[in-house]
């Protein structure tokens, strides 16, 4: 058992699938974040209230070093592919959809991989490392709008939720067609709930500076 299960983790189609199901589950992780994430339009107190709910939680820590578990193993599993295909293929890396189905979201991976990683760790120092060092009366709420009602601050969460959404965009179905997904009929709806989820995430996500600039005007 113990040697299958490394073969397989070992193996290019056993990295490909764990990195599509930690894909996945990262993408699962985005739309509880956003979804907790907008009791902000209801009231500083409610967002708080939330935060304090997670905080509080003794199974955070927990769920944090799973979360961080499973960014780790997608990012080293993406780095370990990318420089296998160029490896094998050092000419021009070729899209597992074939000649004619490239795109720019399937062509930029390995840059928006990384644009998303450095704006993951801004917003971890932002709302997360900088919280540990502060006061008993850190406000989250505050904290929030302070930052994505700058313009430094809006511009960075931009470039990064512009970089999500590119990434998403491809990586969604992507993910489904390394799990076996064959059917040219759930292929395609499974190409399109990916846009839609991207698109959604990203509104989603941008409606937060949006609407602190609306205020400050």
């Amino acid at each position: 058992m113990k040697n299958w299960l490394g073969r397989f983790l070992t193996s290019s189609l056993g990295r490909k699938y764990v990195m599509a199901v930690s894909g996945l589950a990262l993408v699962l992780f985005l739309v509880a974040h956003l979804a907790g994430n907008l009791t902000l339009f209801v009231s500083d107190s409610t967002f708080n209230a939330y935060a304090h709910v997670l905080e509080s939680n003794p199974l955070l820590p927990l769920a944090e070093a799973g979360l961080a578990a499973l960014f780790l193993v997608h990012i080293a599993l993406a780095i370990v592919l990318i420089a296998k295909n160029r490896a094998a293929r050092p000419d021009k890396y070729q899209s597992q959809l074939g000649k004619g189905a490239k795109t720019l979201a399937s062509t930029t991976m390995s840059i928006t991989g990384p644009i998303v990683l450095v704006f993951l760790l801004v917003h971890l120092y932002d709302f997360r490392i900088l919280k540990e060092f502060a006061d008993e009366h850190y406000d989250l709420a505050v904290a929030v709008r302070d930052r994505l009602s700058s313009p430094l601050g809006a511009t960075i969460y931009f470039i990064g939720l512009i970089a999500l959404g590119t990434h998403l965009w491809h990586g969604f179905q992507s993910a489904f067609q390394t799990l076996g997904l064959s059917h040219p009929r759930a292929r395609l709806v499974i190409l399109w709930l990916g846009r839609l989820l991207s698109v959604a995430l990203f509104l989603g996500f941008a409606s937060f500076p949006f609407w602190l600039f609306m205020l400050r005007g």
